[in-house]
């Protein structure tokens, strides 16, 4: 392995983490990051429970940027394994990226992944915390991820106020009021922020080195089909089971792609062109409330 004094005459990568609670928009940010880079040769990290790699796939569908995927399903785990090979190789490169950014779990401690910052070859570029105006509220006083959100939002150099459109104004008054009482400091409006204000950040001296582990009280799940009739799709999604927090990917209709999304109570299922074959889905959930095999033997009954 190269020493400290190798990367003398290179400059410095720095290394932006992307957090946020699940739905929060991390990836529609990291596509509007490579669509438009304004100049940067971006290194990007994509992280997200499930066995087979759906945000990947999305951001490889909108640019033809590079972007790692990690197999262990977890950037933030630990500071090392995966996340540490990929870091290294990326430095090492011939040609390295500008900037490294990393998308962090929905439930993991985005300054742990920061904190390889201040390692050699390497600079601080900051953590990004997204937030939705429309659930932010309803998250922070959850009793399985209450913590966690809070958490995010107290480490954080820079919070983005997202989905503000789909918002009363007292409902997002109310939303910057409770991120303003845990960050000390206004959240930005996240409709159009400039590549300069998140690879430009100006990190804070808050970042965390103890490693952070995600604990038993979630389950992935991840399921790969066949044709799902169009007039079924409606019903597969309505009334899914307990302890269901997120579920993400693609439904085959046979006539088109459908991207699916649930977060919560919200649902969406709209046409896309993002090439993939067949359907498959993913979905992370609480453990002990939720079912796979039930869920599993849903989609397989749809499949026709």
């Amino acid at each position: 392995m190269a020493s400290a004094a190798h990367f003398q005459h290179r400059p410095a990568i720095p290394i932006t983490v992307i957090g946020g609670y699940l739905g929060a928009g991390k990836t529609t940010l990291l596509n509007r990051l490579l669509q438009n880079p304004d100049g940067r040769r971006l290194g990007v990290i994509v992280n997200d429970f499930g066995a087979i790699g759906i945000d990947a796939e999305l951001l490889a569908a909108a640019s033809d940027t590079g972007v790692i995927n990690l197999p262990n399903g977890c950037v933030c785990c630990t500071l090392g394994g995966d996340l540490f090979e990929t870091l290294i190789s990326l430095r090492d490169a011939d040609e390295p990226p500008d900037h490294i950014v990393i998308e962090a779990s929905g439930v993991a401690d985005p300054a742990v992944a920061a904190a390889w910052g201040t390692s050699a070859g390497f600079d601080s570029g900051g953590v990004i915390v997204l937030a939705a105006a429309d659930s932010i509220r309803r998250q922070l006083v959850d009793k399985y991820v209450g913590g966690e959100v809070e958490r995010q939002l107290a480490g954080a150099d820079l919070i983005v106020l997202t989905k503000a459109d789909l918002c009363s104004g007292s409902e997002r008054r109310a939303a910057c009021t409770v991120i303003e009482s845990i960050a000390q400091s206004a959240p930005v409006d996240g409709s159009d922020l400039p590549v300069d204000v998140v690879l430009g950040l100006r990190p804070s001296e808050r970042l965390d080195m103890a490693s952070a582990e995600h604990d038993d009280r979630y389950v992935r799940w991840s399921w790969i089909g066949g044709v799902i009739p169009a007039a079924s799709v409606d019903s597969l999604l309505a009334d899914l089971p307990l302890g269901l927090l997120r579920l993400k990917g693609w439904i085959d209709t046979g006539e088109q792609q459908l991207l699916v999304q649930v977060v919560g109570p919200t649902t969406s299922a709209a046409p896309s062109a993002s090439g993939v074959e067949g359907s498959r889905l993913e979905a992370i959930a609480v453990s002990g409330e939720f079912d796979p095999h039930a869920l599993t033997a849903r989609f397989d009954a749809a499949v026709g």
